[in-house]
């Protein structure tokens, strides 16, 4: 997990463009790029809407933050909280129905499917909620929903439709409701894959 805070790292630009590169790896990073990629990348505009959105709240703009917040309901229906700590490369390619909350920790090159739901475990209490802490390189299936403040390890993954009510250890798959453990995703064969 990073430890740094990464909009205070890293300018808005760099975080869009960190995001892009995990749509197009190897693509040379540009607004213009992004741009011409919009209409047919609905992730990457969930991502510029995500990374406005945060960039503007840790300034201070709370209020165009939540702005922000509603044009993402509309145009995505996406709802993203602000106030979230999200690391670079962060990829949504079906970001519709996703709903994380304000103080969701999302590491780097961390992955969303269509409809995840990162929710507080109690809604009618008050004072401060958890939220869930996502590391760096974790799959989260589509329609998971993550309850609480729960850790999702590195690397792991979260199977579709599945309740995870308990931290998920590093390198971990886990389906079911609630979640459970069903194997281990093999990091060096992933990698491999990739590269061929």
């Amino acid at each position: 997990m990073t430890t740094s805070d990464p909009v205070a790292a890293h300018t808005f630009s760099e975080l869009v463009f960190s995001d892009m590169a995990r749509y197009r790896p190897g693509e040379k990073a540009s607004w213009l790029r992004v741009i011409a990629r919009l209409p047919t990348l609905p992730g990457m505009i969930a991502s510029v809407i995500l990374r406005a959105q945060q960039c503007l709240y840790r300034s201070g703009r709370v209020r165009l933050a939540t702005v922000l917040r509603t044009v993402s309901t509309v145009v995505l229906s996406a709802d993203f909280g602000p106030g979230m700590t999200v690391g670079t490369g962060l990829m949504m390619p079906h970001p519709i129905g996703v709903n994380i909350g304000y103080g969701l920790v999302i590491g780097d090159n961390v992955t969303f499917a269509a409809g995840v739901t990162a929710a507080a475990r109690y809604y009618d209490r008050t004072g401060e909620q958890d939220f869930a802490t996502i590391c760096d390189g974790a799959i989260i299936g589509a329609h998971a929903v993550l309850v609480g403040g729960v850790r999702i390890g590195v690397n792991a993954m979260v199977g579709a439709n599945s309740v995870v009510l308990s931290d998920v250890p590093d390198n971990a798959v886990v389906m079911g409701v609630p979640a459970r453990r069903i194997g281990t995703r093999d990091t060096d064969a992933d990698t491999e894959a990739a590269a061929s």
